[in-house]
């Protein structure tokens, strides 16, 4: 599939409510909150109260801060610049394109789990080793969507390897640079605090990723169950009447499969045999026509 600014997956169409003709799905809602945090910084100024207290601080936490842990994100006490302005659009666009993928409740677990995941491997590096940069613990301050973003990016990027990007190059050959100039980076400022906290980042999200039924084919990352298995109902023996026995000689009646439904278990069979590549762009597109319409009824 080549490259292109079209609008998002389908899947992202389904919005937990409507804002005039906007569905506010859960990628939009953090923007929309984000984007409601800058007003407000606005208006208060740099290091204000209300941002102080959105904004992670490893020794808050501690103390008992802990909302801090899923407010980072969105939290931008020293205000808004042009590189966040464009991590905004990067978070948007492919935060889109895992949603439709995943749907809005997923995608809120999976950002959900990213941003406290990160937020406590943060606070744990700070308060518990003796890895620093020579600053005191209290000015390690986690804020705003760019580490969040980051990990969107390249997840959608291990999802999707082999799509194109600008002047046609690879994601896989994009994530790769990414990751490498980040480690660069850091070690080029011996910043080893920041390289181990990007190091664990990683793991942690696509361990996440994994376990929300992203990067099936990364067969190395392990997949946690997220969900429990419901408990099998336990069957009431009625008091009037004979208990009828049904044999052997009573066919099954198997409901019937729906067109839809059908076509849609052709696709996912295809995608089992040779991977998400081995489907044409039309079957892409009807991929994602089916799971919507199913999803609706």
């Amino acid at each position: 599939m080549r490259w292109g600014m079209a609008r998002p997956g389908r899947g992202s169409d389904d919005g937990w409510f409507r804002l005039g003709s906007i569905q506010v799905t859960t990628t939009v809602l953090v923007l929309v909150l984000a984007i409601a945090s800058i007003v407000e910084w606005a208006f208060e100024g740099s290091n204000g109260v209300v941002q102080s207290h959105l904004a992670l601080t490893p020794d808050d936490v501690v103390s008992g801060q802990v909302w801090q842990l899923v407010t980072w994100p969105i939290a931008y006490p020293f205000g808004i610049g042009l590189l966040d302005v464009l991590t905004i659009f990067i978070f948007w666009y492919f935060g889109s394109e895992i949603e439709g993928l995943l749907g809005r409740k997923k995608m809120a677990w999976f950002l959900g789990l990213v941003a406290v995941g990160l937020g406590l491997v943060w606070v744990a590096l700070v308060e518990l080793t003796t890895i620093s940069n020579g600053l005191a613990s209290g000015a390690y301050m986690l804020c705003s969507l760019n580490q969040v973003e980051l990990m969107v990016l390249l997840v959608f990027i291990a999802e999707e390897p082999h799509r194109r990007f600008f002047f046609n190059i690879p994601g896989w050959v994009i994530g790769a640079i990414i990751v490498a100039i980040s480690v660069l980076s850091y070690v080029g400022n011996r910043e080893w605090l920041l390289l181990t906290d990007f190091a664990l980042g990683l793991v942690l999200t696509a361990i996440v990723a994994r376990s929300m039924g992203l990067m099936a084919e990364w067969r190395g990352v392990p997949a946690l169950r997220l969900r429990r298995r419901p408990k099998p109902k336990r069957q009431r023996r009625s008091a009037s009447g004979p208990t009828v026995v049904q044999g052997p000689w009573q066919p099954t009646v198997t409901p019937p499969v729906s067109r839809d439904q059908a076509a849609l278990d052709a696709l996912l069979d295809k995608i089992s045999a040779g991977g998400m590549d081995s489907l044409t762009d039309g079957e892409r597109e009807q991929l994602m026509v089916l799971r919507d319409r199913l999803r609706r009824r």
